[in-house]
């Protein structure tokens, strides 16, 4: 953004003044014209600058892993990217609430909550409710091509081997746990309590985005 120099901005004692302003913008045209051409090239160069970069990264990725799909590779970079602008922020300043189950439920009850919560992922937690494992959707659909569920036991298809995030991990702890487990989801964990998730999606699409912006606005104002 190239700022207009003080002699190019319009005086307070001719605001409300038609004729005078009139008469003040033809007198400063001619370096009116210069600062808006400026401007243009400025945002021209930004936006060629911003094009090579996204197309190189994209590329340079897709290139490293054949197999990789390109969705794949604009969520990876849109986490990164948030992420690096959003180093300060912790789980607790961006995690979402996490539905609960009881351990001693069934694969049916757990299944339930999961359409009721609309989640992907449950946390299952004993009967002083701290956190035993998680049940997935992929955990269902695995009981359910295995057999009955009516009856089946949640601790029969729940995960024991948790991958948790504490309320303080920084943004980048949270996506490199996400990253490296290849990992959807994981519950915040604070002495053995569900404080709630954090999801791939939340960083890339929803409360960092929304976070970012009021940053921006903050700063702006």
């Amino acid at each position: 953004m190239i700022k207009k120099p003080p002699h190019l901005r319009i005086p307070d004692e001719l605001l409300g003044k038609p004729q005078q302003v009139s008469a003040w913008l033809k007198e400063h045209a001619v370096d009116l014209v210069k600062i808006s051409e400026a401007r243009r090239a400025a945002a021209e160069a930004y936006r060629d600058a911003v094009i090579r970069r996204n197309i190189q990264e994209f590329i340079d990725q897709l290139v490293a892993d054949v197999d990789v799909l390109p969705c794949e590779v604009s969520e990876k970079i849109s986490i990164h990217r948030i992420a690096s602008r959003e180093r300060d922020r912790t789980a607790a300043d961006f995690m979402i609430p996490m539905p609960l189950t009881p351990v001693d439920c069934t694969v049916r009850d757990a299944a339930v909550k999961l359409v009721e919560a609309a989640s992907p992922i449950l946390a299952v937690v004993n009967q002083a409710g701290d956190l035993v494992g998680v049940v997935t959707e992929w955990d269902i659909t695995r009981a359910i091509a295995s057999g009955a569920v009516e009856t089946m036991p949640l601790a029969q298809v729940m995960t024991t081997a948790v991958v948790i995030a504490n309320p303080y991990d920084d943004i980048l702890e949270i996506t490199s746990k996400l990253e490296h487990f290849e990992i959807s989801a994981m519950p915040v964990i604070e002495n053995g309590r569900v404080l709630g998730m954090v999801t791939a999606d939340l960083l890339a699409r929803r409360s960092l985005p929304r976070l970012l912006k009021s940053s921006i606005e903050v700063t702006a104002s």
